[in-house]
């Protein structure tokens, strides 16, 4: 076995490194590498800030409308959970508001991640709900066969499988789930309730929703989760920055019926803004704060989740909008 005395131990296996490794052990006698220069370090610039100029926090965030904001929303309103994620935008479930993920380590590990947690339970967690989240192009490329190990192991997993027909961390590329090949134009489209079907997941275990109608996707969740055998729950909705994706007429907030209850902002979305804030006192002495938001119009896409939050009805369809 060859490598590590024809290919350097540190640095890119860029292609003017491989010709002459390869080139010798064809017996082909090429030049070696030129060392390339090193990049010089940027110049420091000094930036000063006016007075009261801070910088807001600005944390990553899911785009607007993303499918995987109603998962995440779902995700956190069930208790007793250990999740486990996976390399792909939805890594994003792990930070605020939903705060919805409890590991992450490489691409395909939710699966294997999730049969060990089941497996390897103690007392404590005897009736810890046990949740992988994998998206469509990870499960393809590594998801499948930690999917076998769960049924083969009869582990009692319910698994979240994203289907926003895209790459859509590394760009939107296609991929077999896009029913378009490299070139954009129409190709097959892989049937992922059929494959998990035959890797051995029950097909009354198998469920296709809309993320998107959160009344569903919650009871579906909410019952699978309670079954002792492996599930599957698919979400069939594209990602939004793809060039199929759909807008709809966006949304806007009544302020005579926004009651600062917050409810709208447990989603995420980046497009919904709070324009004030303030702090109640409770008939029982206790406090609470309330923040009132508003819905940046030209952002919104009309995916309606954050309607189905608000108690108040105080989210709107914006009618007569000319999106510019």
């Amino acid at each position: 076995m060859l490598g590590k005395d024809i290919l350097p131990r540190i640095g890119e296996l860029a292609p003017n490194v491989l010709r002459p490794a390869i080139g010798k052990l064809l017996g082909e006698e090429l030049e070696a590498p030129v060392a390339l220069e090193p990049v010089p370090a940027p110049k420091k610039v000094e930036v000063e800030l006016k007075a009261g100029g801070n910088l807001f926090p600005r944390p990553p965030t899911m785009c607007v409308a993303c499918p995987h904001l109603g998962i995440y929303y779902s995700l956190s309103k069930i208790k007793n959970t250990s999740i486990s994620g996976d390399i792909g935008c939805y890594t994003l479930g792990a930070g605020h508001p939903c705060n919805a993920l409890d590991t992450t380590i490489c691409m395909g590990a939710s699966m294997g991640v999730a049969l060990g947690m089941d497996k390897g339970r103690v007392e404590a967690d005897k009736d810890k709900k046990i949740i992988a989240v994998i998206g469509d192009s990870t499960f393809m490329h590594m998801g499948m066969q930690g999917l076998l190990d769960i049924t083969y192991n009869k582990g009692n997993v319910t698994i979240l499988l994203l289907d926003n027909r895209a790459v859509g961390m590394t760009g939107g590329q296609y991929n077999p789930a896009s029913g378009r090949d490299i070139h954009g134009e129409d190709s097959l489209r892989v049937d992922f309730r059929k494959i998990c079907e035959a890797l051995g997941v029950k097909p009354e275990r198998i469920h296709e929703v809309n993320p998107y109608e959160l009344p569903t996707l919650f009871k579906a969740l909410r019952e699978e989760v309670k079954i002792d055998d492996t599930s599957v729950i698919i979400t069939n909705q594209p990602c939004v920055l793809v060039d199929f994706y759909s807008q709809l007429p966006p949304f806007t907030v009544d302020d005579d019926k926004c009651t600062g209850c917050k409810n709208c902002l447990d989603v995420g979305c980046p497009a919904i803004y709070v324009t004030r804030r303030e702090t109640v006192v409770k008939p029982n002495g206790s406090e609470k704060e309330l923040a009132f938001v508003r819905i940046d119009s030209q952002a919104c896409t009309g995916c309606d989740l954050c309607p189905k939050t608000c108690g108040p009805d105080a989210i709107l369809p914006l009618e007569s909008f000319i999106r510019q």
